[in-house]
């Protein structure tokens, strides 16, 4: 009876063998991350190769893929995300410091890697610089890729981190202020990832005019955004205002007192009469 139980099992993995799920954990190796093309000097294409994430840009496609990395037989497998599916690719690095990149075939199993053997590779030069037509419209995407921001938002454990990095990253002054601009660059990264990632067709070319334009009439409402927050009249907003009314800890009292030591008579009349109406509203 043992031996029929052996031999049932043993026929079952042997025709059904378990399928080897890639475990991704690890950072593209240091020798990957870099500016690579198919040629750098048509300055046509780019793949960008950063820490946890990877950027493809050419003329008719544009993406920004977050993603780990496993090592299988001497290739980096990473995994990217498409808007129908995700897709396997593995790098390796050749003896003339080129990048080689392979894909499996359609319908692969995840168990047999020996198209890994073969020269049906893609090769890419490493570029010392990013085009400046691609610098100039993804420059704020690519400065994302280089921060620490991906990589402490994707962590679920990291929130109030999040918050403070995210502040970082767009404090372009590091001033410890938001200005109207670099709320405005937020805006823009904001649009990236709405109309543009990964898009194609009619989408992409409407986020593309959408984000040649944002910087024309984001700034009003960065005005107003600021207006709601800026409780010390520096026509900027702090993470201390952000989260003013919204963390009991901090002094927020202070920054409304002095607020209100900057207000001419005038203006202070004016505040008391709104407040008076706002009391008779709320008692009727």
């Amino acid at each position: 009876m043992k031996v029929n139980i052996f031999i049932f099992f043993l026929i079952f993995f042997f025709f059904n063998p378990l399928k080897a799920e890639l475990i991704f954990e690890n950072e593209f190796p240091n020798n990957i991350q870099g500016i690579w093309s198919p040629d750098c000097e048509s300055e046509l294409q780019v793949h960008i190769i950063g820490k946890n994430s990877s950027l493809w840009i050419d003329e008719d496609y544009v993406g920004l893929n977050m993603s780990k990395t496993s090592e299988v037989q001497g290739w980096t497998a990473y995994k990217w995300g498409e808007l129908d599916g995700s897709y396997y690719y593995f790098l390796k690095k050749n003896t003339q410091n080129q990048l080689m990149e392979l894909s499996p075939p359609d319908e692969w199993d995840g168990i047999d890697y020996s198209f890994l053997n073969s020269n049906d590779f893609s090769v890419y030069e490493e570029c010392k610089f990013v085009p400046s037509i691609y610098q100039i419209i993804y420059g704020e995407i690519v400065s994302l890729m280089n921060s620490n921001l991906i990589e402490t938002c994707t962590n679920d454990s990291k929130q109030q981190e999040c918050i403070n990095e995210t502040f970082d990253f767009l404090d372009v002054s590091s001033d410890e202020e938001l200005s109207i601009a670099e709320l405005t660059r937020a805006a823009r990264i904001l649009i990236y990832f709405t109309f543009i990632d990964k898009r194609v067709g009619e989408d992409r070319d409407i986020g593309f005019v959408t984000y040649t334009t944002t910087s024309l009439f984001f700034p009003a409402i960065s005005k107003i955004l600021i207006g709601n927050y800026d409780y010390d009249n520096s026509n900027t907003l702090s993470l201390k205002e952000i989260y003013t009314d919204r963390v009991a800890t901090l002094d927020y009292q202070n920054l409304f007192k002095d607020n209100i030591k900057g207000l001419d008579p005038s203006e202070l009349k004016r505040l008391i009469e709104n407040l008076d109406f706002l009391k008779s509203i709320l008692i009727n």
